[in-house]
């Protein structure tokens, strides 16, 4: 190296490319001194893996990602608070994301995630997916597979969305959801709802859940009675006559016939392809009176 500079930002470099060839700590300590920046001045000069691992703080400078990818466990808790939610998309596909990208979950992994995102005990996950085995075995299974997954969600190595309680930090399509309902928030229930719930996974629990949440979507747009709300409704369930009826008479009221027997044929031409029925009375009165 050259002699030591005289200039500031020339020490800088000098101590920074001194600290990377011999790791000696009194350059990196000079280098902390010779800036108001302290350890924020790093991410420029030093790479995160020379950092000394007894100094875990000088990380909190350099990208989140770079450190959760780095393995620096002590580093890295020192930054959890920053560690956005888990993203998770159940509604019309199956995606979950972390700070580090894509996660990919198949098979069983994909069934307990499921699960504990209904909010199960691991007792109830377990039985729900092993459930001829002795509640001991199921457990072992489950815990290999919850293993599995938290590699997986924080491949980081601390906790951060899977403790002894279930999946936590999340920011969930399902739940978010669940809490338009709540509202009785029409709009955003609109916006989110997608089906199929879940898709490619077959279990009972799930199904009763797609089930549940249908049931509260329908009487939600029923209640509020908008005709996209209606429309949407009919797009899940074309053969659904109590959405099929309140917007034909909304179309009547505000003066478009043609739209309302439009509905009135889609429904009957349904009818009969899925069903070999005819319409209920009221229907094809209706029809026939729209009709001329």
């Amino acid at each position: 190296l050259h002699p030591r500079p005289e200039e500031r930002e020339e020490r800088l470099y000098w101590h920074a490319a001194r600290y990377r060839l011999l790791r000696e700590e009194e350059d990196l300590e000079a280098l902390l001194s010779l800036t108001d920046a302290r350890e924020r001045v790093l991410p420029g000069l030093v790479p995160l893996g020379l950092l000394p691992r007894k100094r875990p703080e000088l990380a909190r400078a350099y990208p989140l990602e770079e450190v959760l990818r780095s393995g620096w466990k002590e580093a890295v808790a020192l930054r959890l608070a920053e560690i956005p939610p888990l993203r998770v998309e159940v509604l019309g596909g199956f995606r979950v994301r972390n700070p580090l990208g894509g996660v990919e979950l198949k098979g069983k992994a994909r069934e307990v995630f499921a699960l504990l995102l209904l909010g199960l005990p691991r007792e109830e996950v377990a039985y729900a997916l092993w459930p001829d085995l002795s509640e001991e075995a199921a457990l072992n299974n489950l815990y290999v597979w919850l293993n599995r997954l938290r590699k997986a969600l924080e491949p980081w190595g601390l906790p951060t969305y899977l403790d002894e309680e279930g999946l936590r930090h999340l920011a969930c399509d399902l739940h978010a959801l669940e809490e338009a309902l709540w509202r009785e928030d029409a709009e955003a229930a609109f916006a989110l709802y997608r089906e199929p719930l879940f898709p490619g996974l077959d279990h009972p629990l799930l199904d009763r859940k797609r089930e549940a949440v249908f049931h509260r979507v329908r009487a939600l747009f029923l209640q509020k009675g908008e005709p996209r709300y209606l429309e949407r409704l009919l797009e899940l369930d074309p053969l659904d006559e109590e959405a099929l009826l309140p917007l034909v008479e909304g179309c009547l009221a505000r003066g478009q016939r043609a739209r309302a027997l439009a509905h009135l044929e889609r429904y009957r031409k349904k009818l009969w392809e899925e069903l070999g029925e005819r319409p209920p009375p009221r229907v094809e009165a209706l029809f026939r009176r729209l009709s001329g």
